[in-house]
């Protein structure tokens, strides 16, 4: 299954040793070279404390084909051994324990390297680290770089200790190391690499796990400190060590093998799911699987990684923490925190439901960045939770200063009954481009008879959010008899460009989803859109828009138009400073049913050129939908403000503005219609100043204005002073006064 690779012998100093070596050094009693090929390590070779058996070798090496086996009474619980001779463990045979239930602790300062052909037959957990010590309860140390330090108590091992910044590493080689289903396999050292290797908390090397609560820890550290051996419950944080090492896992399998895999690199699957920990500096995966999935009635406990410098995750690397078919337990979540995260090239972080219980929940947290980029085999990189059952979709939070979406998807939906989860999405900049999505939807083109609801899509951007390209954009829709989910969206700046989109459809019998966007400066252009339409039987959703200004420019548009029998949502836009669309559209339009209402409240100003405000229903049936404009003032220029219908009647037109109604250019170009071809037409009402409606608008000379043409209007002066300023004064400034000159009439000189 796996492709074969040279062994990793440079980075740690090892060469296969040509006889096996398993020499005791004495500091613990007897001394000497071992007996092989299967090495009889007893307890009384070593020493015993209470439930603590003791084991020290200078050396210790298995080639292949050879063992070592430990053995002693079935009272021990920690069976703890170090090699101190300062060189490095390669272990490419058996490690046995036949004590019952008995943990096992190898150190190995120099360095530790598992083979190929490592496997391992213990009862117990198995703790592997290249500390300088193992401490016991407070006070005991067990000491692998100065032996003669230690202090032996019966007190279990609580603790790796690291005393210096030159720590050997830990690798696995084609290795197939497990331990039983609900014990813990850990590596605890310097550099953690792990190439072709399955770390998994089995029954043995075939059969899968049936037990629950397995465990895998990973630490890598780069400076003095202490690492429990339970290092989630010990509470390890980046505080403990000022430098964290680096943690490599990468896998070779030919993408046409992936599919037969059923055991992940890291693979703590079962009953219950197990439990998966993994703290380094960076922290590397190219093509790595790993699994915490439950397939019975306990809750998953699922896989916690932390970087304190970069996780990269590249290459199909996937991540799953699921609740299977026949389970009765919850999925676990997956936790991932770093100062950079990046999922190139198809990586996927899963947590899907396949039943009644809700899946796990997807937290990603960087202190500086989040890039989400590449397909690998049409799988776009990114967080994915899913139900296809009753159960719930798990909720995604995503917190980070930079969030950037390259053609990479972040997803909760729902393919059941369940209702999707949640998205939240808390950052200073997110980009949205070439394909890249954010989406929580109900079902898909495949999938439309079902009932699950779509979830809540909350963006909350401190200082911008651009969506650019097609097929990019923020997702709610609706393919099912379920509800379309809400998109709430908070930032100070939002660009929609070049195709990119803002939607909450519907082509189903549901509801389409509501679009509330709360923002200072909105600008859509080059075919953007804010999209809440329906292609189906269900009504189309809403759009809620607060904002200081909005621009729609070269085909910009906001919609809730209805293009099937449900009917149009409505759209609400409240601008505290100017609405200008150039080439623009706001639309409620339908079909075959009824149009959707419009409304714009504005304090400032509302420019249309060459642009259109509609709410027309093209279909024999429907009625308009109605127009509610409240702007300062309305300008037109060869632009269409309209509420139509064919049988239908025409829908209602309220313009109301407290400084008038322009036209730019030449007003006759532009139309306010509500009329119906069959039914009854509907009403305009233009409420604004200065305004005959009989006469329409007044259409202005491009030279309005113009200064030159009004000087040789002659008036008297009541004053000696020299005339040195022209003044124009609007009619609805300050009143005349007594000493003011009489305004002579402007007389148009017409040439014959």
């Amino acid at each position: 299954m796996f492709q074969k690779i040279g062994l990793l012998v440079v980075a740690l100093g090892i060469t296969t040793v040509t006889h096996a070596e398993v020499v005791l050094d004495g500091t613990l009693g007897s001394s000497g070279a071992l007996q092989g090929p299967d090495f009889a390590i007893e307890s009384h070779l070593g020493q015993q404390l209470g439930n603590n058996l003791f084991h020290s070798f200078g050396t210790f090496n298995l080639n292949h084909n050879e063992s070592a086996i430990f053995s002693g009474p079935n009272s021990i619980k920690h069976v703890i051994s170090r090699v101190t001779g300062g060189k490095s463990s390669y272990i490419n045979g058996l490690l046995r324990s036949t004590i019952p239930n008995a943990d096992m602790y190898f150190l190995n300062p120099a360095g530790i390297m598992f083979g190929e052909q490592a496997r391992l037959d213990v009862q117990g957990s198995l703790h592997v680290s290249t500390a300088n010590y193992l401490r016991l309860g407070e006070e005991g140390r067990f000491d692998a770089t100065r032996p003669e330090q230690s202090l032996l108590t019966v007190a279990p091992p609580t603790a790796f200790g690291f005393l210096d910044e030159s720590f050997a590493g830990i690798s696995t080689e084609r290795s197939f190391l497990a331990v039983p289903g609900d014990k813990t396999l850990s590596f605890t050292g310097g550099h953690l690499t792990f190439r072709d290797s399955q770390l998994t908390t089995g029954e043995n090397l075939t059969i899968k796990r049936d037990k629950t609560n397995g465990q895998v820890y990973l630490v890598s550290v780069a400076s003095a400190g202490e690492v429990f051996v339970n290092p989630e419950a010990g509470g390890i944080s980046t505080k403990a060590f000022e430098q964290y090492g680096r943690i490599t896992i990468t896998d070779s399998t030919p993408v046409a093998d992936r599919a037969e895999r059923d055991i992940g690199n890291i693979d703590v699957s079962g009953a219950g799911g197990g439990k998966v920990y993994i703290h380094g500096g960076q922290i590397f995966m190219e093509n790595a699987y790993i699994f915490a999935d439950t397939s019975a009635e306990n809750d998953g406990q699922g896989i916690t990684i932390n970087a304190t410098d970069t996780l990269t995750l590249t290459n199909g690397t996937k991540i799953t923490a699921e609740s299977l078919d026949k389970s009765s337990g919850k999925a676990g979540s997956i936790t991932l925190t770093a100062d950079k995260i990046r999922l190139t090239d198809g990586t996927q972080l899963v947590s899907t439901t396949q039943n009644a219980n809700p899946a796990g929940n997807i937290t990603a947290t960087a202190t500086a960045e989040i890039t989400i980029a590449g397909q690998m085999d049409k799988f776009s990189s990114g967080f994915v939770s899913n139900t296809v059952s009753t159960g719930t979709g798990g909720q995604i939070t995503v917190i980070a200063p930079t969030l950037a979406i390259d053609g990479g998807v972040i997803r909760a939906d729902t393919d059941g009954l369940g209702n999707a989860g949640n998205v939240l999405v808390q950052v200073d900049t997110l980009t949205l481009k070439d394909g890249g999505q954010i989406n929580s939807s109900a079902g898909n083109k495949d999938t439309t008879y079902d009932d699950g609801n779509g979830g809540t899509l909350t963006i909350e951007a401190q200082t911008a959010i651009l969506i650019t390209g097609y097929n990019s954009g923020l997702l709610s829709n609706v393919f099912t008899a379920g509800e379309g989910g809400t998109i709430k969206i908070t930032a100070p700046v939002i660009e929609i460009q070049d195709g990119g989109t803002i939607q909450a459809g519907t082509q189903g019998l549901g509801k389409g989803g509501t679009i509330t966007i709360n923002v200072g400066n909105l600008t859509i252009k080059n075919n953007g859109k804010i999209n809440a339409s329906t292609l189906g039987f269900g009504q189309g959703g809403d759009v809620k828009i607060q904002a200081r200004h909005i621009s729609l420019t070269d085909k910009g548009t906001i919609t809730a138009r209805s293009d099937a029998i449900g009917d149009a949502g409505y759209l609400e836009l409240q601008v505290e400073d100017s609405l200008c669309m150039q080439n623009g559209f706001i639309q409620t339009e339908a079909v075959s049913a009824d149009g959707g209402d419009i409304t714009i409240y504005s304090p400032g100003y509302l420019y249309l050129t060459n642009s259109q405000i509609t709410t027309d229903v093209k279909a024999e049936e429907g009625d308009g939908g109605n127009i509610t404009l409240n702007p300062k003032f309305l300008a037109l220029d060869d632009s269409k403000i309209t509420a139509k219908a064919v049988s239908g009647d025409g829908g209602n037109i309220n313009i109301t503005t407290t400084a008038g109604i322009y036209g730019i250019y030449d007003f006759s170009k532009s139309i306010i219609d509500a009329s119906s071809e069959f039914g009854l037409d509907g009403v305009v009402k233009i409420n604004s100043p200065d305004v005959d409606i009989d006469e329409r608008l007044l259409v202005l000379p491009k030279n309005f204005l113009g200064g030159a043409s009004l000087l040789d209007n002659r008036c008297a002066s009541l004053t000696r002073r020299d005339l040195n300023r022209f003044m124009i004064i609007s009619r609805d400034a300050l009143p005349p006064t007594p000493t003011d000159l009489i305004t002579q009439p402007y007389i148009p000189y017409d040439e014959e």
